[in-house]
This record gives C-alpha cells, structure tokens and sequence, in this order.
C-alpha cells in the first residue's frame, strides 16, 4: 500500500491534469487555503494532500485523495490515480516518512528546506507536468 501511495505522490504534479481540470481548480491549490497544496501524507493531518485517517480495524483503513476536486472527469482522474499507484507498486516507490505536522502553518522557504514538492499552481504547468512525466500512463 506504501508503495501504492508512493507511485500517486511521485505523478500527482502530472496527475493534477487529470484530478484538477480547471483553472479555477488552481486558486485553491495554493499555500493558505484548507486544500492541500503540499505534496505528502499524514495519518491523522488534514494539511496533507493524503491522508490515511485512523480506522476502528485494519479492514477499514484507507487512502483520501485530498486534492481532487469536482472539476475532474472521475473516470480519467480514477484511472490515472490508479495507473499512478500501479507504477509505484511495480517500481517500489517509497513515499518518504509521513509528515505529521501541521503543514499549514509552513513557510514556503521551510517547504523548500524540507524538499517538499507541491501540487502545480496552475493548469498549465499541470498540463507541462503531466507531459513530462507520461509514461506510466502508457504502461
């Protein structure tokens, strides 16, 4: 399931062209407001762009998706996810350590000291990105 959340992380700039179709998608994918723009996850932080909230069993654990908004296709944003998880199941991306700090409350010079990547600002650049890093999306 790391490894899942991992392959989702490392295209989720790509993937916002898919999850976030809209330019009006992009002015609340930015620092401040309660969307997540900070590309990470947390078990139990809601500033994470995933969030992996505490179950009652381990059958009721789960992944949210934090960034998607209604602008998206489901079907195109649900498949690109899963291709994305797929391809970090195949090629065992780790996701990194969870960051369970209130991410909100970061400056962007403490995001960058961190290396913190973040979701795009705009449509465009989620258009750029995802064409940069397409080839999971082909496999």
């Amino acid at each position: 399931a790391l490894y899942f959340l991992g392959g989702v992380l490392r295209h989720a700039r790509g993937l916002a062209a898919f999850t976030n179709a809209s330019t009006n998608s992009y002015k609340r994918l930015i620092p401040g407001y309660e969307a997540p723009s900070i590309l990470t996850y947390s078990a139990n932080n809601r500033s994470a762009s995933v969030r992996i909230p505490y179950g009652i069993s381990k059958n009721s654990a789960r992944f949210e998706f934090r960034f998607p908004d209604s602008s998206s296709n489901p079907y195109l944003a649900f498949g690109a996810i899963l291709m994305a998880g797929i391809d970090g199941v195949k090629n065992k991306i780790d996701p990194g350590e969870a960051m369970d700090i209130n991410l909100f409350k970061l400056t962007l010079d403490e995001i960058r000291e961190k290396g913190i990547k973040q979701m795009p600002h705009t449509l465009r650049r989620s258009l750029e990105e995802m064409l940069a890093d397409k080839q999971y999306l082909k496999e």
